[in-house]
């Protein structure tokens, strides 16, 4: 049975999800996901919102020190998993163009990949695996 704290972290990832639907429902008729100098904003703006937005859930759901991960695993998991069943049977929540759908995915998958990576790097794990 899931603890109230893993239960508001997979509310707050379904939340999570949502937002970072409705932002690529948005940037992607601006250009802003389709490779440039906009793209390359966006991919470095990520980053720290990445990391404070995963600073705030953790805090917010009172997680342990050193549980950072667990907190960035189980939000990252629920977006993902919401993300394959959208992409795939509720494209048009991104994008009426299917064509640009790829330009979203690959956004997507760099802010979970950068949101796991900041949860690693601040737990230390990166230099025990060293």
């Amino acid at each position: 049975m899931p603890s109230s704290r893993q239960l508001t972290l997979i509310a707050l990832g379904v939340i999570t999800w949502f937002a970072a639907a409705m932002f690529i429902r948005l940037a992607l008729p601006q250009g802003w996901l389709n490779g440039g100098i906009a793209t390359i904003a966006v991919f470095l703006l990520s980053l720290p919102v990445a990391a404070i937005s995963i600073e705030v859930a953790h805090r917010l759901t009172q997680g342990k020190q050193g549980k950072l991960l667990e907190t960035a695993s189980i939000i990252s998991c629920v977006g993902l998993t919401l993300d394959g069943v959208a992409f795939v049977w509720a494209s048009s929540l991104y994008t009426l163009d299917k064509t640009s759908l790829a330009f979203g995915g690959a956004w997507l998958l760099w802010t979970v990949g950068v949101t796991l990576a900041y949860a690693l790097l601040r737990q230390g794990h990166l230099q025990k695996m060293a």
